[in-house]
């Protein structure tokens, strides 16, 4: 037997969503799960490292399902501005941040390329697991397209050179779906409905026909993976669905009949209320101009009602935060909004479990179950009865471990 952990006495919330159990006992060999045991077993427990979590809670590691840490400033020119060094030493910070939140996997809708999931990988930065999109994809004029009204040339979204995929018809698409792949995205982004942050469009103005969006799941499909596709309007939501998306980022502006499509087919929703949060206070003093700062207003006031609507219908609810800017420590804030309409043990499994299963990693990260992975937490406190502690999560998490490594202990 390998190296082994011993973590004793937790309050264990596992991710699957039943009622958690006390006085727990979470044996790691090797960076696995090997058993979970409940007050009494103790005699099974092998000798090894062992932590002592009288008092705290230990949970599986979170994922954010929708994170762009390479947008490190609100405004998109103001990050290409900065020298690559700068840039890729702050990004790093981000992922940083990220995992002392208790953050161990993160899918990027869009921004880093490949090198930092392989720095990762080879441990030269200290950060979570990255399911990279590379460039998203978008049609001209599309949510993508930061040319607006007043240039021809398309700006970078930062230093290293990273654009977005500007593609028109099917067979554009296509191609750029590939070209996405073959620079090391895990998972395809598509823009398929107007946007906030956008020069020349908005949340309602639909984008990508049903053909188009097809050709992007095609090319996913073939390639093992999905399409994720950013989405306000009950018309996006519904193209996408007949295109056979998998996932659907954000999706404010709901409606009652199209998360009834949602749920029947088996497609998730990706809510992402933190963003909205944090900019509709902080936007403005950032130098978000009032058209901006107008539809952010407007998708706002929906996400609350939206996600209502989904958890009524059955669908299932993913959780993303879509941060941007210099605000990546307050990410944690998700799961106290999603906790004004969900139950806590809902919005832990959604960050947990559910995700995991969006990914397609069910088998190996998402709950504490022998033979995952252990990506662990240990929280001090019960998010069950206060989901806040996780704005808190700098100082609350006080244990992060990915694989078995410990990344992160101020026990």
């Amino acid at each position: 037997m390998g190296q082994i952990i011993v973590m004793k006495k937790a309050f264990l919330i596992d991710g699957t969503g039943q009622d958690p159990m006390p006085d727990a006992t979470v044996v790691v060999v090797d960076g696995t799960i090997r058993e979970v045991l409940s007050a009494g077993q103790e005699a099974r427990v092998p000798e090894g490292q062992a932590f002592d979590l009288q008092d705290k809670t230990l949970m599986p590691g979170l994922i954010d399902a929708h994170v762009h840490a390479g947008n490190l400033e609100v405004l998109m020119e103001r990050t290409a501005a900065l020298p690559p060094a700068v840039y890729v030493h702050r990004a790093t910070r981000n992922l940083e941040t990220d995992l002392n939140l208790g953050f161990t996997t993160l899918r990027d809708a869009g921004g880093l390329d490949w090198g930092f999931r392989a720095a990762v990988e080879q441990g030269l930065i200290r950060g979570p697991r990255l399911l990279l999109s590379v460039n998203m994809l978008t049609q001209t004029g599309g949510h993508g397209d930061k040319r607006g009204r007043a240039r021809e040339d398309q700006p970078p979204r930062n230093s290293l050179g990273m654009y977005p995929e500007v593609c028109d018809g099917p067979e554009e698409v296509r191609k750029s779906a590939r070209q996405a792949l073959r620079r090391g995205a895990d998972q395809v982004k598509v823009m398929a409905d107007g946007g906030v942050a956008s020069p020349s469009d908005k949340p309602g103005q639909w984008q990508y026909t049903v053909g188009e969006l097809k050709a992007a799941v095609e090319v996913a499909e073939a390639a093992g993976t999905y399409v994720m596709a950013h989405v306000y309007t009950p018309k996006a939501m519904q193209n996408c669905l007949q295109a056979g998306v998998r996932s659907l980022e954000h999706g404010n502006l709901l409606d009652a009949e199209t998360a009834r499509q949602i749920a029947s087919k088996g497609a998730y929703l990706v809510p992402t209320l933190t963003t909205f949060d944090v900019l509709a206070r902080e936007g403005k003093e950032a130098g978000m101009s009032p058209f901006v700062l107008s539809k952010l207003d407007m998708v706002r006031q929906g996400m609350l009602q939206a996600l209502e609507l989904a958890r009524q219908a059955g669908v299932k609810i993913a959780s993303g935060t879509d941060i941007i800017g210099p605000f990546q420590y307050l990410k944690g804030r998700e799961l106290a909004l999603k906790g004004q309409v969900m139950s806590p043990m809902e919005v832990i499994v959604s960050a947990t479990r559910t995700n995991a299963e969006l990914l397609c990693m069910e088998d190996r990260i998402g709950t504490i179950e022998p033979g995952k992975l252990a990506d662990l937490i240990v929280v001090d406190g019960n998010p069950l009865q206060d989901l806040t502690l996780f704005e808190q999560g700098l100082k609350r998490v006080l244990l992060v471990m990915i694989e078995g490594r410990i990344m992160k202990n101020i026990l």
